[in-house]
């Protein structure tokens, strides 16, 4: 599944979105995310579904792109959706044994499930519009102002381009070893569930050695080449606002209060 997960990619084009400064890309995904949580009707969910749809047809990233960044989450959707639909609070429509399905519990299920899908929607959205590199820039000019503080905001930048650069690394390591241990007899496509448990260990055993090996050649590349951590190095490409920025961050500034009022009215008329 790990294979499946948008995070991390890139899809190359030309649009009005991948030209976005990373600051104002990361604002608009940290505000997306905000209002998900102070949502309360389901029905509004669907709303923000709408606006994260038009921005995936603006940035040109294609519909099969934002189905496979949910295909890695299936199973993970399906346990919260029986999780809390049957394990909330609530007056019983339906029991059987410790089971017992309230229409408290379908509500929450409902609206965690559509949270959480809307959530990796719109990290995907701007993973695939942003390199790693103009992330950790982003984050870095974003996050400044604490240095003050003595937080290290390079080294925090940097930590996490390297993890956002490691996963299509893992995704490509995976492939190898799934392809080295089918030749040696293992089959990870067929057969029932507790056999793929079992050869689980033939995979993640091998795959945590060359993340270890992976980790400690980097390590001595970055004491190689002097890293110290201390900002002492310019950007060749500097951040800088223009006015289609200043644009978006007022989208995002209508969008918040917008879609909050919209979600209490239909509140009040449920």
């Amino acid at each position: 599944m790990i294979a499946d997960l948008a995070i991390g990619r890139y899809y190359a084009a030309e649009s009005s979105v991948h030209s976005l400064d990373p600051r104002t890309k990361l604002t608009a995904a940290l505000v997306f995310i905000v209002t998900l949580f102070l949502i309360r009707d389901s029905l509004t969910y669907l709303l923000c579904l709408a606006a994260l749809l038009l921005l995936y047809r603006i940035s040109h990233v294609p519909f099969r792109y934002l189905m496979r960044g949910m295909r890695g989450i299936v199973l993970l959707l399906l346990f919260t959706l029986i999780f809390r639909a049957f394990f909330s609070p609530g007056d019983p429509i339906w029991s059987w044994g410790l089971l017992k399905l309230t229409q408290n519990g379908i509500n929450l299920a409902i609206r965690l499930v559509l949270r959480i899908s809307l959530m990796i929607l719109g990290a995907s959205l701007l993973s695939y519009t942003t390199t790693p590199r103009q992330l950790a820039n982003g984050m870095e000019q974003a996050l400044s102002g604490l240095k003050r503080f003595h937080v290290p905001v390079d080294d925090i930048a940097l930590t996490v381009t390297i993890a956002f650069r490691f996963i299509p690394v893992l995704n490509e390591e995976i492939g190898i070893l799934m392809d080295a241990q089918a030749a040696r007899g293992v089959d990870f496509q067929h057969g029932k569930l507790p056999e793929k448990l079992r050869r689980i260990p033939s995979l993640v055993i091998p795959l945590f050695v060359s993340v270890l090996r992976r980790s400690a050649d980097l390590a001595t590349a970055m004491e190689a080449r002097g890293y110290s951590g201390e900002n002492s190095c310019t950007k060749m490409y500097p951040l800088l606002y223009r006015q289609a920025d200043r644009i978006a961050y007022l989208l995002i500034l209508v969008y918040a209060p917008a879609i909050l009022l919209i979600d209490r009215g239909i509140a009040a008329l449920l």
